[in-house]
């Protein structure tokens, strides 16, 4: 490719790209060329010094006077320019221009490089030319921001701003260099990107002259104190008197263009091409925002699409000719690869598919697993050791709690052709866990986008067994945050696995603070954040998973839900589909719409392939479904989601989760075929209630919805089912409100009113907890919140309910610097049913201390039977007392009766009697006290009655 010195290539980058083209094109000795476009050129900030405060105007002839450096001076010696370090509230460093700079403009060409970093926040300007008033607020100026991608000129404050901004609120792509351009003239102002009209606005009624005295002029700093200041780079920063020519901008867009073909080319990796024999995969973006197209000399051995032909087993092997163009703008470099396909030879790709297979979590089953039936060119077939723990389809059974965990061996033959080989898997099933009753609740949720800590996971934990009360943990900061991607997280999802021991978090890939949420639906990720734990605490490493295709705009609100007759999760989420998968194809979020998709997987590591769930367009421009979550009642599935035209959700349901709603088949607009049956709109609708901020608030939309059922022994009652809804700021509300309905089938959704929630919780799950999970997570976020105290123990006779003490002595906080020790606490027991405490059982009852901390009382029931008869003896009557003794040591028995008291000693698995002379030929009904005393055993108590008897 000749690359042509049109403008002032930097001296670090002019080097790097012939050092890089001369290894796959030839570039021509070029002579220095003078500046073509240079008429009209009044101001020139190369921003090529590479120490020092000044930046110098080096417009020919030029009055304007040099930019000056505020904070501390950054120059980029390798890609040229100048690096802001970005900052809050105005903060970091910037280039001051000189005053009046747009003085007589009454045309006007703005002209730069630019690299935006990805942690820029939104909303910034990247260069500014305007004034400042005292409240902080900008008034009369001229602006350029790549998010969303547009330019601003206003002859007063915010209210007249005139805007010159292409449909769709795109976004500039960060970390790339993209030049931009925005020249006006009369009434039309122009936005070009790379060389390319972007947009027109033809009435721009304002000139930079009717700006006036202008006197707060930078790069990097905005008009408004508010804002953050910009982080990235700027190079060859220029300024016309007159509106620039689409060739000019084309001209002066070349440098920036050829510097990204280049850089993309020789990034290209393929790999060791000496010896293929898989189809390889070829590139179609590259970094630096270009396109890279292939062509080949020989289909028959390696097609453009990287598709790989071998020939028969012991041919020679056979070459082709890669070509890869790689283009930006009307820049194009071609690189060249050589590839040698290698014959066939089918035992050796047998071995090396076996040796491909990954099993997650080998050491520590729980559920069903993803045994894959394909690897590379391969078959794959399994065999199990114990098919009655892992099948040869991957459905696992575990061991019963308390039984040993199950070693199992799976073999994997993978086939190509006639070739065999196989690969042995060790694979351990843990047990099954204990049952245990949820009597509290974790809050995930984010809090917005204002600040780089809003999309981060914060924890709220419920006050006690309340579902309405809640308080924040970890000094209200985040407990996790992303580390790939986009690096923010929104709509934190965490459910209990199918088998209860294991936790999913999921979670969007979003960072609206750094980039706004106007282009998210356009180019925005298409893939979801995972993380997984055992205990709510330690959370595994983050996996970035990608589950949308290409044509897909946005990847939001993923949720899962397990369908018992698939034995798999099903994920679900929402996202803007657009007609082609190019990113080089514009995208018009208005004229398409949001579909809820999902994809189902038994391990959140592999997925099937995306479908379309819900295909309803709502009315409005843009406007289509998003947040659906999923429960169960009697049967049927029950789905909320949340329809854009009204922004409320809805409610319809099924038995068969991956049925689809489709536009033919959309049962809300009566059309037949679909097996979803619509229950209920508008959910809540009309309701009011006082918001966290004090206010009255009218429900009328809102999303995120999180279903969930009250605990047993909830203060609040523990029937019905609860839908928090997020009434979130743009909708008018302070957060999540809370409804109860007494079933999902009835619907009767009524706000409760009496709450206490999180402040600025948005889009996050209720999920109700153990109390060991409880406590396991104050103690690690808030252990200075932590009421704890010492178990209670008690032995009963079968059917006895014992007496639990009043009070226990507690403490708050224990082993950290606010420890309290509460003295006695009284405690609230859970009611005891008397069937429950059966001859050889413990029984766990709950006691809430001081309205948020729990205490255990474990009651051992003994196996000793106690029944008391009467008989006649010489017309008096006989109380005969028979213990049974089915403990496996010795045991002594206490009787006491009205008429003494007697000790007898019970051999292990034997009986024994004891007879009480009343000396009365009658009596009325009553009790016998009873104690028992296993040997090396607890106390156990109770009272047995006796019958009115007359001889």
């Amino acid at each position: 490719m000749p690359l042509r010195h049109r403008r002032r290539l930097f001296a670090g980058t002019a080097l790097t790209i012939a050092a890089l083209l001369s290894s796959f094109a030839t570039v021509p000795a070029a002579a220095a060329e003078p500046d073509p476009v240079s008429a009209g050129l009044i101001a020139r900030y190369a921003l090529d010094e590479t120490s020092g405060r000044t930046a110098a105007n080096t417009a020919p002839g030029s009055t304007i006077g040099a930019g000056v450096v505020e904070g501390t001076p950054q120059w980029d010696a390798v890609s040229g320019g100048f690096v802001f370090s970005g900052g809050q509230n105005g903060g970091g460093n910037a280039i001051r221009l000189p005053n009046d700079i747009n003085r007589g403009l009454t045309s006007i060409s703005v002209d730069f490089d630019v690299w935006i970093a990805p942690e820029q926040a939104n909303y910034y300007m990247i260069y500014a030319i305007g004034n400042r008033a005292q409240s902080g607020a900008g008034e009369r100026y001229l602006f350029g921001s790549g998010d969303s991608f547009h330019t601003v000129i206003t002859p007063g404050g915010s209210s007249q701003e005139i805007n010159i901004q292409p449909p769709g609120n795109p976004t500039l792509a960060r970390g790339v260099w993209k030049h931009m351009t925005y020249t006006q003239t009369g009434t039309t102002g122009i936005l070009y990107e790379d060389g390319v009209e972007r947009t027109r606005n033809t009435a721009v009624t304002t000139t930079p002259n009717d700006l006036g005295s202008t006197v707060f002029n930078y790069l990097g700093r905005s008009v408004y104190a508010w804002d953050p200041s910009f982080h990235g780079k700027l190079r060859d920063f220029r300024i016309y008197n007159r509106a620039l020519t689409a060739a000019e901008v084309g001209t002066l867009s070349t440098d920036v263009l050829a510097e990204a073909t280049a850089l993309d080319a020789a990034a290209i990796d393929l790999g060791d091409l000496s010896a293929v024999t898989q189809p390889l995969a070829l590139p179609n973006r590259g970094a630096n925002a270009t396109t890279i197209t292939w062509t080949t000399s020989n289909a028959a051995v390696v097609t453009a699409a990287g598709q790989v032909t071998r020939g028969a087993e012991g041919t020679a092997p056979a070459t082709a000719t890669l070509t890869a163009t790689v283009v930006r703008g009307g820049q194009t470099t071609q690189r060249a690869f050589s590839v040698t396909v290698s014959p066939r030879d089918d035992a050796a790709d047998a071995r090396s598919a076996v040796q491909a297979i990954s099993i997650p979590r080998l050491d520590d089953i729980r559920e069903n697993i993803t045994l894959p039936t394909r690897s590379a060119a391969a078959t794959v077939s399994w065999t199990s050791s114990s098919p009655a723990v892992i099948a040869v389809d991957g459905v696992v059974t575990r061991p019963a709690n308390g039984a040993d965990a199950a070693s199992v061996t799976l073999t994997a033959t993978a086939r190509v052709g006639t070739a065999t080989a196989t690969r042995e898997f060790s694979a351990i099933v843990v047990p099954a866990p204990a049952a245990d009753e949820t009597r509290a609740y974790l809050f995930p949720y984010f809090t917005g986008e204002a600040s780089p800590e809003d999309e981060k996971v914060r924890y709220a934990l419920s006050n006690g067994n309340n579902a309405l009360d809640w308080v924040t943990i970890n000094d209200d900061k985040p407990v996790l945050q992303s580390e790939l991607g986009e690096k923010g997280l929104r709509d934190p999802f965490v459910m209990r696995s199918h088998e209860g021991d294991r936790f999913y978090m999921l979670a969007t890939d979003l960072n609206a603070y750094r980039t706004g949420l106007d282009g998210s639906q356009i180019f925005g990720s298409r893939y979801i954040e995972v993380w997984e734990s055992t205990d709510l605490v330690t959370w595994s490493e983050q996996r970035h998973v990608l589950v949308s295709d290409a044509e897909a705009g946005n990847t939001w609100a993923p949720e899962a839900y397990y369908d018992d007759k698939r034995g798999e999760y099903v994920v679900y989420w929402a996202s803007n589909l657009y007609p082609s998968g190019s990113a080089d194809v514009p995208r018009d979020p208005g004229s398409n719409y949001n579909r809820m998709m999902y994809a189902t997987t038994r391990d959140f590591v592999t997925f099937s392939k995306p479908q379309v769930w819900i295909d309803d367009q709502q009315p409005g421009a843009g406007n289509g479904t998003i947040d659906s979550t999923v429960m169960a009642e009697n049967g049927w599935l029950y789905r909320f989601t949340v329809t854009e035209g009204s922004n409320i959700p809805r409610v319809d349901r099924t038995k068969n989760l991956t049925s689809t709603i489709t536009p033919s088949t959309n049962p809300w607009k009566g059309a037949r075929g679909s097996e979803w049956e619509p229950r209920q709109s508008g959910v809540g609708y009309g309701q009011t209630y006082t918001g966290t901020s004090g206010r009255s608030i009218f429900f009328d939309e809102g999303e995120g919805t999180s279903l969930f059922r009250p605990n047993k022994g909830d203060v609040n009652g523990d029937g019905g089912v609860y839908a928090f809804i997020d009434q979130a700021p743009y909708y008018g509300g302070d957060g999540y409100v809370p409804f109860k309905a007494s079933s999902l089938e009835a619907g009767d959704w009524k706000i409760a009113q009496n709450r206490n929630l999180p402040r600025s919780a948005r889009h996050g799950t209720v999920l109700p907890i153990t109390i060991s999970e409880y406590e396991a997570i104050l103690a690690r976020y808030q252990p200075d919140r932590l009421i704890s105290a010492d178990d209670v123990t008690a032995a009963v006779l079968p059917g006895t309910v014992p007496v639990l003490p009043a009070t226990v002595a507690a403490v708050q906080g224990r082993g950290t610097a606010s420890e309290r020790d509460l003295g006695p606490t009284a405690v609230t027991w859970e009611t005891v049913d008397p069937a429950s405490l059966v001859a050889g059982k413990t029984v766990t009852v709950r006691g809430t201390l001081a309205g948020h901390g729990f205490v255990e009382a474990r009651i051992d029931v003994a196996d000793v039977a106690v029944t008391v008869a009467t008989r006649c003896v010489a017309k008096k009557v006989v109380l005969v007392a028979q213990v049974r003794n089915g403990e496996s040591v010795p045991a002594t028995a206490r009787i006491t009766t009205p008429f003494g008291t007697r000790t007898i000693e019970v051999a292990p698995g034997a009986g024994s009697s004891v007879a009480f002379t009343t000396r009365s030929g009658s009596i009325a009904a009553g009790d016998v006290g009873v104690e028992v005393s296993p040997a090396g055993g607890a106390t156990a108590t109770g009272k047995v009655g006796f019958a009115a008897a007359t001889c």
